[in-house]
């Protein structure tokens, strides 16, 4: 080894000086540098499982949001057609009502106009009645006297009232 121009003294102590070295280093950077690296691989695969279960919680609750969703677009057409029930059936009360007043008001227009009818039959008869006595009793002025007169305007008045009652 001489020949390569390598002392054997002076490997043996480049040697011992490096495998001193080594586990100098080794005790004292190399395990806390390694304690190190497997902390921080650690916090690695942690912080990944965090995120994992970050997005499960995420699909999750999205899964939900879209459930509560569903049921809010159920609920709320339900509650539509409620309202469109409810007034649907208001709309029938309200054209009953419209019908029922309608109704009355002919009723009353009716039996009004009946009224009114009968009415104007009763002053038609009492007219008529009074222009055919005073149509008879000229007539029977210049044709007969006054005691005849008399019993004919009788009689006629009685037959006039029983005619009018028949009607009435």
């Amino acid at each position: 080894m001489e020949q390569l121009g390598i002392e054997p003294t002076l490997l043996l102590a480049q040697v011992v000086n490096f495998a001193i070295i080594v586990v100098v280093l080794s005790k004292l950077l190399y395990t806390p540098i390694l304690g190190m690296l497997e902390k921080r691989k650690a916090q690695i695969e942690e912080g990944i499982a965090g995120a994992e279960r970050i997005k499960q919680e995420e699909a999750k609750l999205a899964s939900r949001k879209e459930k509560l969703l569903l049921e809010a677009r159920k609920e709320g057409h339900v509650i539509l057609e409620e309202a469109r029930k409810l007034a649907k059936e208001e709309e029938k009360q309200i054209i009953a009502q419209a019908h029922t007043e309608a109704e009355e008001i002919i009723a009353k227009g009716r039996v009004e106009l009946e009224a009114l009818r009968e009415k104007l039959m009763v002053e038609v008869r009492r007219e008529s009645t009074g222009l055919g006595v005073a149509i008879a009793k000229r007539l029977l002025d210049k044709a007969l006297g006054s005691q005849q007169q008399h019993a004919i305007l009788g009689s006629h008045i009685k037959n006039a009232e029983s005619l009018g009652e028949k009607y009435l």
